[in-house]
């Protein structure tokens, strides 16, 4: 604990303050553990203390051990706090705009004392922070990702969508028919790596034998890479649930490739449901009887 502190702050004195521990029974306790162990975690560079290279490679454990107890503290305090709390979800765009707002109004209305923090992340990502209990409920495209799914966890598809091609309604290829070949030449604006639709991407690419365009443009978020498409430059490959809505308004177009139609499993995943708090669990109920 002491190192962690004195690494994170750069300073006994700042660690001192924090921990409520005297200066030399800090610096005491670092200098016994450098020496009996025959390592240095410091070095002084004016007057801050800097890690050595060795105390560098021994804070990343250290920090992660803090962020999990930290975590452990959030999740008591939101047992004990009943029917109080703070329900953490997080998902992709798809997820986050269109289908979790109805969702997280319907359980407010049930649950107003309990705060809802909602973030837009990609979907590896959001698996990733469910994984590790960072939120309590994660609901994205799902691209394989599902597959490393531990023992302690619980996916639910919810809904079948599908990938498609959009483009401008002036370009040279909406609502057309055209070969892979034809719609890899064209400049594409993507997500970042990571997200569903890069992954399909390039799985389309590689069953068909053909390299992956280029991307042209990427956004960290879907909107962004819709709206530069909208604006009339280069194709995405984007959920169909996302792009209705801008078909629908005429501001996008889809374009048909021969021989691709692939779907897209909409999941939410959550750890098993005898380790959730029943707000959490009421939530999932709200989101299957009303996923329609």
């Amino acid at each position: 604990m002491l190192f962690y502190h004195v690494a994170l702050t750069g300073s006994v004195t700042e660690a001192s303050k924090r921990l409520n521990i005297s200066q030399p029974a800090i610096s005491a306790q670092i200098r016994n553990f450098e020496k009996q162990y025959g390592m240095i975690l410091f070095e002084k560079k004016g007057r801050n203390l800097v890690l050595t290279p060795f105390g560098q490679k021994l804070f990343k454990p250290t920090e992660k051990l803090f962020i999990l107890e930290e975590q452990i503290h959030t999740m008591i305090e939101d047992y004990q706090k009943y029917p109080k709390g703070k329900l953490r979800i997080s998902g992709n765009y798809l997820a986050t705009s269109v289908l979790i707002p109805k969702w997280a109004s319907l359980f407010k209305q049930k649950y107003p004392e309990v705060e809802v923090v909602i973030s837009t992340v990609n979907s590896q990502t959001a698996f990733d922070s469910l994984h590790h209990y960072e939120v309590d409920i994660a609901i994205f495209g799902n691209s394989n990702i599902t597959t490393q799914t531990s023992h302690s966890l619980q996916c639910l598809e919810l809904y079948s969508d599908e990938f498609v091609f959009v483009v401008a309604p002036n370009h040279k290829y909406a609502n057309r028919h055209i070969s892979i070949e034809e719609m890899i030449r064209e400049p594409f604006i993507m997500r970042e790596e990571g997200s569903t639709t890069r992954r399909r991407l390039v799985e389309v690419c590689e069953a068909h034998n053909v390299n992956p365009p280029k991307i042209e443009l990427q956004f960290n978020g879907l909107n962004e890479a819709i709206q530069a498409v909208v604006a009339g430059y280069g194709v995405s490959y984007v959920s169909l649930l996302v792009a209705s809505q801008f078909i629908q308004r005429g501001e996008l177009a889809t374009v048909e490739v021969d021989g691709i139609r692939l779907t897209n499993k909409i999941v939410l995943c959550s750890h098993e449901p005898a380790y959730l708090e029943e707000y959490i669990r009421d939530f999932i109920s709200i989101i299957l009887k009303n996923k329609a």
